[in-house]
């Protein structure tokens, strides 16, 4: 006898509720079977829709503990199979909820901070968190800080652990290394999210533990993540006072080509200095002709030289901002390919939104183009959505608002229902 084939209306609210679509949680699946140790899953959107439809009874095991498990992260609370329609499923083991929100209080900062002043650990041990530590910024691109920052923390307490320990001085200086730069790694995942006065807690005590071992470079890129976190506040003078301040301690040296493009030139644009801009883009682009940097697109969250690439596409930011929408598809244009080619979604995305508010602000507006571009740059970031990507898709839906065309009206439902979708993650409400 033929199966009677039924809606699965409890896997449609479900995946109503976390606010994702077949693509979305297919994608997300396939993501988490790879890190999660298990068998890799090809879950498609076709799938997904089978299992809505009830065109497939149900998942097999492995299936069903990977959808809750993404399910249950979605919607911040542990679900069974019964909850999602299958009370069939047997799992081998059951799901556990993923750690959705994971900074820590203000309160676990401060004591450390405090306790930083008291005073033999394994080399082995320190290169295995150096190891850890680059391994999270080639991964963080892909995973984002949702996933990566509760490995971070982990690091960091461990290496607090360490320092209350009697070292000696040359190790002990490196247990100082690496925590600042787990703590300056954990302001800029904080910026990310839209978690503003965590980002400067964690900043102030990367800046204190490098100044304690007499390190300029780190405590430039600690003063250029304060700066990246004033200017997603909106508070582009001191964005700019705080670039300014970290240009002292890089003087001349790798960490200046960050200051002076992604703190400096980016803030004097919000600001309408022009003629800042440009100093700023030629100091940058100077250094990065002088100085050994990375070929391709550098990460964003590293402590290495910016790569031309990643400079070109922060000029193209701050060209932006002051209105030389020229330059900015210049420098967008110029690194597009590169982006296009790398592993980071969130390049990809702004590199777009940058472009296409130019097009649609430029003398000659090309506003079906803009749309277009504005409308891949929401799908590459709807599975890891993260502030500035949030800013800037609403910075291009509100250049688009004053034309009067059906592309920019689809524009601005599309916006509406990816922000929906992805204001846990990104929006501004993360700030307070």
């Amino acid at each position: 006898m033929a199966r009677t084939v039924q809606p699965n209306m409890k896997l449609m609210a479900v995946m109503e509720e976390a606010g994702v679509k077949n693509h979305g949680l297919a994608n997300r699946m396939q993501e988490a079977s790879r890190l999660d140790g298990g068998e890799a899953l090809e879950t498609s959107h076709s799938n997904i829709q089978k299992y809505r439809t009830g065109v497939t009874a149900e998942p097999k095991p492995r299936t069903c503990a990977v959808m809750l498990n993404v399910l249950s992260e979605l919607v911040k609370r542990d679900l069974s199979p019964a909850d999602i329609g299958y009370p069939g499923v047997k799992l081998d083991r059951k799901p556990s909820l993923a750690l959705v929100e994971s900074f820590e209080s203000p309160l676990v900062i401060t004591e450390r901070l405090q306790m930083l002043g008291e005073i033999d650990v394994d080399d082995t041990v320190l290169e295995i968190v150096d190891f850890a530590l680059e391994d999270i910024v080639d991964r963080y691109e892909v995973e984002g800080p949702g996933r990566l920052a509760p490995e971070v923390i982990a690091l960091r307490r461990r290496i607090h652990e360490l320092t209350l320990q009697r070292q000696h001085p040359k190790q002990l200086e490196r247990l100082y290394e690496l925590a600042a730069k787990l703590s300056g790694m954990l302001s800029y995942m904080a910026v990310n999210r839209g978690r503003f006065p965590l980002a400067r807690m964690y900043a102030k005590e990367a800046f204190h533990v490098a100044g304690l071992i007499e390190d300029p470079e780190l405590q430039a890129w600690v003063k250029g993540t304060e700066s990246f976190c004033a200017y997603y506040m909106g508070k582009y003078g001191t964005a700019v006072a705080l670039a300014k301040e970290g240009l002292q301690f890089a003087s001349e040296g790798p960490q200046a080509i960050r200051l002076l493009s992604n703190g400096l030139a980016r803030a004097l644009g919000k600001i309408g200095d022009l003629n800042g801009v440009h100093a700023a883009v030629e100091r940058a682009n100077t250094l990065a002709e002088i100085l050994p940097v990375p070929d391709g697109l550098s990460p964003a969250l590293t402590f290495e030289p910016y790569s031309q690439a990643r400079l070109a596409a922060n000029i193209a930011t701050a060209y932006l901002s002051v209105g030389d929408y020229e330059k900015t598809l210049q420098y967008g244009h110029q690194v597009e390919s590169l982006v296009d080619g790398s592993d980071s979604v969130w390049s990809r995305s702004l590199v777009r939104l940058d472009i296409a508010t130019a097009l649609v602000k430029s003398s000659s507006p090309d506003v079906e183009q803009a749309v277009h571009l504005g409308a891949e740059a929401l799908t590459f970031s709807e599975e890891r959505p993260i502030r500035s990507v949030w800013q800037r898709a609403h910075e291009f839906g509100t250049a688009t608002q004053s034309f009067d065309a059906s592309e920019a009206r689809d524009y601005q439902e599309v916006l509406r229902d990816w922000s929906d979708r992805v204001r846990d993650f990104s929006s501004p409400a993360k700030a307070s």
